[in-house]
Order: structure tokens, then C-alpha cells, then sequence
């Protein structure tokens, strides 16, 4: 009896614990179609020896998660890649990180061993490390991801470090454009990124910056101003080929579709370097221009695509730093069952900037 006693005991502790473990690795997670949003139940696999499981605490709604590419649109996906959020659980072989820590997570990390990385080309990284087929992503409570995309960091709300993300492509994209004190500067779109890339503009020391964005976007309106701008204009009401800047402009950056490249191109200076970002899909993703003007003009437009995320770590130095204002980037907050309502704020709201999601709150 005695004996029987600690086997029912012992058997009782292992039903309680495999119980555990099969609650703690089933949560919700976010998919969507072009369509619908869906929060699922799912079960997380095992992480291995190089992956850690981390427990979300705030993911930015991207322009990305608001349009899904043709070819995606009738097929569930998880989303979501602007993630701050704590570690739960690390692979055997991880290292120089800790359960309980705080951390970002690039959305693609540089592999730092391929014949590119060698020779200090890490954006031309050819084995580029990422989560994005490892299963739930950042619209869920919990995810799996290479411990390589795991950057720390401390001083900041997990929002305010959830804007790591696309600022990374800001300060790539402004980089590339190469900004001087005699520059003059134009920005077309406004939104958080844009907006980011103003405040490293400005903190540049361009000579002048002017902004294009839509009169009815209110709040980035407005924000463009308070970073900086010395003039917002809508193109829709005055096209940049007929707006008077008053100034050369030889440095244009573009956060807007393809179709605005050969505007740019013709009031681009002689010389004059525009760096672009902007995705589009389908027959809107090419575009057509003077291919004489952009030759003797001697223009340089320059592609940015910050994958693999190079600039993280800088990033969140800003953002500790109080270099960009992250509080007042960030607009609106939701749960992740108000997830549908948050995409729909992102998309239409004119008082939107950034859109964050709480999933565990």
C-alpha cells in the first residue's frame, strides 16, 4: 500500500507535468488572408539547440501586414515582424543570452560566415537567418526564433523597442541617401518610417527639408512638422513637378510606390541621389522613365532593403537616447484580439501613426 502510494504519487506529478507542457506550449497566434484575420490555438514546437522561445510583448503594425501580395491572398499566414519581447526558453547552444531578458528580434539577421559576411559585405549576407517559416510571428503571444536574431536591450518600453525595426530601415534608407549640410532634401511619404527618417535628416543638418504627404494623413501632418519639416504639401493637390521648393533639390527619399520614381527623377538637381523603399504588386510594381534625363542628369538611385537588419543595435540607441521620439510615434495600442481593429486604424485612421499590439495584455 505504502509502495502503491508513491507510484500513484510520482504518476500523478509526471500527468501533471506533461499536462504543463503541452498548456504551455499551446497559445494563440494570429493568420491572415487578404480577406480575414483569424486568432488561432497552436502548439509550439521544441526549440532547438540554436533557437530561443520568447514570450511577445509588443509588435508595430508594418505597411507590410496591411496588404498581402496576390499570390498570398486566399492562403493563411502568420505576421507580424516589428517584435519586442522576452526570452522563455534557449537551445542547448545558445549563448551570451538569458532566460527573463529582454530583447528585440531582427526580422533577418546576417549569418556572419558566408563568403559576403568574410568581406564585410554583410548586406549581401547569401545565408540570411530569419523566423519567418519557423511557424507563429509576432501577432501572438509566443514565437520561435533564431537566437542570432535576438538583440537586448533596456531603458525603453517594449513599444518604444519594437520601433527598432523599421527605424533600422530609416537609417539605412538615409544612409544611402547620403545627406550633407548643403543638401536639400525631399521626403515623400510620412508615415513611421518617413517620419524617422526625417528626424536623422534633420539631425544631419540638411539645408532644407520639405515632406509629401496627403493633407487628409493629419497626424503625419502634423508630426512631419514637429521633426523638422520646413514645408509640407500634398501632391495629389500640388504635383512635386509643379511645387516650388525655391532650392535644387539633390537628395530625394522615397517612401512611396514605384509610380512616383520619374516625378523624382525630374526635379531631381543635376546630380542629385534619391534612395527609394516601397513595394507595390502586380503591374503597379514597375515604372517608366526618361532614361536620357536620368544619364546626362547624372542621377543615382540607390535601392534600400534592410535585410539583413545591419543597424539594430543603433537603432535602440536612438531610440534610448531620445534621438527619435518613439513615444510620439506610437498612436494607438490594442490587444491581440483587437488585432482586426488595429489593422483598420493602421489603414484608414487619419490620427494613426504607429499601431502596436499587446498580445499578452
Amino acid at each position: 500500500m505504502f509502495h502503491a502510494e508513491i507510484f500513484t504519487a510520482r504518476y500523478s506529478g509526471f500527468h501533471n507535468y506533461f499536462i504543463s507542457l503541452h498548456e504551455r506550449n499551446v497559445m494563440k497566434t494570429a493568420y491572415q488572408t487578404a480577406t480575414r484575420v483569424e486568432i488561432r490555438d497552436v502548439q509550439l514546437p521544441s526549440v532547438d539547440q540554436h533557437e530561443i522561445r520568447v514570450r511577445i510583448d509588443a509588435c508595430g503594425v508594418c505597411g507590410t501586414d496591411l496588404h498581402v501580395p496576390p499570390e498570398d491572398a486566399d492562403t493563411f499566414k502568420p505576421f507580424g515582424h516589428e517584435i519586442a519581447c522576452e526570452i522563455l526558453e534557449m537551445g542547448a547552444a545558445v549563448r551570451d543570452l538569458q532566460v527573463g531578458q529582454k530583447v528585440v528580434l531582427e526580422s533577418s539577421s546576417a549569418c556572419g560566415r558566408c563568403e559576403n559576411c568574410r568581406d564585410t559585405r554583410q548586406e549581401l549576407c547569401t545565408n540570411v537567418q530569419h523566423y519567418w517559416t519557423g511557424g507563429p510571428l509576432g501577432f501572438g503571444e509566443e514565437m520561435i526564433s533564431p537566437a542570432i536574431c535576438a538583440v537586448p536591450y533596456a531603458g525603453i518600453s517594449p513599444e518604444v523597442a519594437s520601433l527598432s525595426e523599421p527605424l533600422g530601415v530609416a537609417i539605412d534608407l538615409v544612409r544611402l541617401a547620403d545627406i550633407t549640410t548643403r543638401s536639400n532634401v525631399l521626403l515623400l511619404g510620412a508615415g513611421p518610417i518617413g517620419l524617422m527618417a526625417l528626424s536623422l535628416v534633420r539631425r544631419r543638418g540638411a539645408r532644407k527639408i520639405f515632406v509629401g504627404e496627403f493633407r487628409r494623413q493629419k497626424a503625419r501632418w502634423d508630426t512631419a512638422l514637429t521633426f523638422g519639416a520646413d514645408a509640407v504639401f500634398d501632391p495629389t493637390e500640388t504635383p512635386i513637378t509643379e511645387y516650388d521648393f525655391g532650392c535644387p533639390i539633390d537628395r530625394i527619399l522615397v517612401t512611396a510606390p514605384p509610380k512616383t520614381v520619374p516625378a523624382c527623377m525630374k526635379i531631381a538637381a543635376k546630380g542629385a541621389i534619391i534612395s527609394y523603399i516601397g513595394i507595390e504588386w502586380g503591374s503597379s510594381a514597375g515604372c517608366t522613365f526618361d532614361a536620357n534625363d536620368f544619364h546626362f542628369k547624372k542621377l543615382q538611385l540607390r535601392a534600400s532593403y534592410a535585410s539583413p537588419a545591419l543597424y539594430t543595435p543603433q537603432a535602440l540607441r536612438y531610440l534610448e537616447e531620445g534621438v527619435i521620439d518613439g513615444e510620439a510615434l506610437i498612436s494607438h495600442r490594442v490587444s491581440l484580439s483587437e488585432l482586426p481593429r488595429g489593422l483598420e486604424i493602421a489603414r484608414n485612421d487619419p490620427a494613426a501613426l504607429k499601431v502596436i499590439v499587446l498580445p499578452n495584455q
